[in-house]
Order: structure tokens, then C-alpha cells, then sequence
């Protein structure tokens, strides 16, 4: 087994227009689960080979101190870790030190976002502390730069990502690895920018074998897992395989297979389409044109979820049942 990824928590300290997951700074975030992580990853380890788990959330830096206690424990049993954060707690190249430093001693990698999404939230400073502590301290640091439009990168948003990365240029000596990608419709990002940018793109139709934000993400493999708030093990999507607060979770990955799967199944048959035209049949009404096929794919599962409750969880990926 590769990758488990573990989203801690949907608080943050931003609230990105571009959000698959919907996460907001609004409200008092609740304190994650920091031990139900560890187990998992321990008998996935134990069992399954596990590699590596990346940390996330949300912000997972908001309970700093857990989150970096959580990554040294997952360390020590002999994985790879890293840690996705927007940057936050970069206020200055001190604080940045300060924070990263247990994190170089358990080896743990750092993913910080760099886009005209979390501009108006972080600033631009804060990653450049962030990027300086790591080079300085010899950690391995990447930058992920999403994309509404990857090929013209013509839109406001898209613009001010390339001038962030600019600006980061003139105050880093080197070359730092960046990750760019086109973003996802799905979550928020679907509700605010599918419409947009669905025209003359038609109706999706092809299927889908594999989630589009990792390596080793064939749905019909446990290579990549997700292990969401609640206890929800998924491929990242909304769509749960099981839960490990209610089955053990080598169990519940031992008796897993997709083609089985009610909603997984109808994926890798006949794409988000299959689950557009289950949807119809409870009134959903078809478009002309979906951004893409994750566009498609959660418009049909909004209409969905009250019939597949138990699979179409976590409720966070539905926002009329956050």
C-alpha cells in the first residue's frame, strides 16, 4: 500500500473560493481526532506495507503543536510523512524555524500553497518565510499552484498565481520544485465556478477508473486512501468505502471491491453519466454543459445522497447536508 492521506480537520484559516472539500474560518473548529490517524496508519503499515502519510485538512497547523506531535508518531513507524499547509504559521522567518524544526528531525516533507485562491487570506510572506526555514534547515519544500484555467491562465485568479510566483522568485536563491494543475469542480469549486466554465464543453462521457489528484489512485486499488473527519475512509471524493470508528479497517480493505461498490461500480462502467441518469430519475435535471466530469459528478451525487447516505459521506463534500 502507498499513501494515506489524512484530512484532520475542514476548519482553516482561509476559505477558498476553489475548496473541494468546503472548508471555511468561520466558527470555532472543533479539536480533530489525533489518535484515530495513528491507529490506522499503524495497522495499515503493519499489515499492508503503508509508505507514506501526508498530513492535511483544512489547515491541519490550526492545533500546531498535535499535528506536528501526530507526524513524528507516524514517523516512527518507518513511513514517509509530509505535511500540506497553506503557510499560516510563517509569520516570520523565526516562527517558521521555530515550527519546522521538530518537523526536520521526523523528516517530514512540506507541500505549502502558492495561488491567487489563498492571496487574499495568507500573505505572500508568509510562504516566503516558510520556503527560506525549509532550504535553510535542508527540508525538502514544494509549491502547489491550482489553476481554473491551466492552458490560457487568463483569468484574474490564474494571474495573480504566476504573479505570486514571481514575486517568490526574487527573494529565493534557487530553484524550488512547484506542482501545477488544473483545479477540480467539485466541492465549492463546482458551485462557483462549473457553470462558468462548463460552456460549450458538452456532457461528459467517459468513465472514470481513477481520482485525479495522486499517483497510484485506480478506484479499484487501496494504493491511495483518504481518511477523512469522522472516521470516513474514502478515495478523496466524497464517497466512502467504510468507516473505521464502526469495522476494522484491514477488514473493511479486505473485503473492498469497487466493481461491488454501488457508486464506485457505476463509475468505472458508465462514469459520472451513470450516476447523472440515476439522478434524473429523482428529478435531476441535465445540462448542456458540465466543466468537467467532476462537474457531473457532483451535481448527480448532491441529488444522490439521500439514497446512498451511508457510501455518500463524509457530509462535508455535500453542502445542503453540512
Amino acid at each position: 500500500m502507498r499513501t494515506l492521506k489524512i484530512n484532520l480537520l475542514y476548519a482553516c484559516t482561509a476559505k477558498c473560493s476553489h475548496c473541494r472539500f468546503g472548508c471555511t474560518n468561520e466558527g470555532n473548529a472543533e479539536l480533530p481526532d489525533f489518535d484515530t490517524p495513528w491507529t490506522v496508519a499503524k495497522k495499515l503499515k503493519e499489515h499492508f506495507g503503508l509508505d507514506m502519510a501526508v498530513v492535511l485538512g483544512g489547515e491541519p497547523t490550526i492545533c500546531s503543536k498535535d499535528t506536528v506531535a501526530l507526524l513524528q508518531r507516524l514517523s516512527e513507524l518507518g513511513i514517509a510523512t509530509r505535511l500540506e499547509t497553506n503557510g499560516c504559521w510563517a509569520g516570520s522567518y523565526e516562527e517558521a524555524v521555530a515550527f519546522l524544526t521538530p518537523l526536520k528531525e521526523s523528516g517530514t516533507s512540506i507541500m505549502l500553497s502558492l495561488d491567487g485562491f489563498h492571496d487574499p487570506f495568507i500573505p505572500l510572506q508568509n510562504i516566503v518565510h516558510a520556503v527560506q526555514a525549509c532550504v535553510e534547515l535542508g527540508m525538502y519544500v514544494n509549491l502547489e499552484m491550482p489553476y481554473l484555467d491551466i492552458g490560457k491562465k487568463n483569468h484574474p485568479i490564474d494571474r495573480r498565481t504566476m504573479e505570486l510566483y514571481r514575486a517568490i522568485q526574487t527573494q529565493i536563491q534557487g530553484s524550488i520544485p512547484i506542482y501545477e494543475g488544473g483545479i477540480l469542480f467539485i466541492g465549492r469549486a463546482a458551485e462557483v465556478y462549473g457553470d462558468q466554465f462548463a460552456q460549450g464543453k458538452g456532457i461528459p462521457t467517459e468513465v472514470c477508473t481513477a481520482v485525479p489528484w495522486w499517483m497510484d489512485s485506480a478506484i479499484d486499488s487501496t494504493d491511495l486512501l483518504i481518511l477523512e473527519p469522522g472516521g470516513y475512509l474514502t478515495k478523496g471524493c466524497g464517497i466512502a468505502i467504510g468507516n473505521v470508528l464502526e469495522q476494522d479497517p484491514i477488514e473493511m480493505l479486505e473485503q473492498y471491491d469497487a466493481r461491488k461498490h454501488p457508486v464506485f461500480s457505476v463509475l468505472m462502467s458508465e462514469g459520472p453519466y451513470g450516476l447523472a441518469k440515476m439522478a434524473q430519475e429523482q428529478g435531476y435535471r441535465l445540462k448542456q454543459d458540465y466543466a468537467d466530469k467532476c462537474h457531473l459528478c457532483h451535481e448527480a451525487r448532491q441529488i444522490l445522497k439521500p439514497y446512498f447516505d451511508k457510501l455518500l459521506q463524509p457530509n462535508q463534500h455535500y453542502p445542503s447536508f453540512q
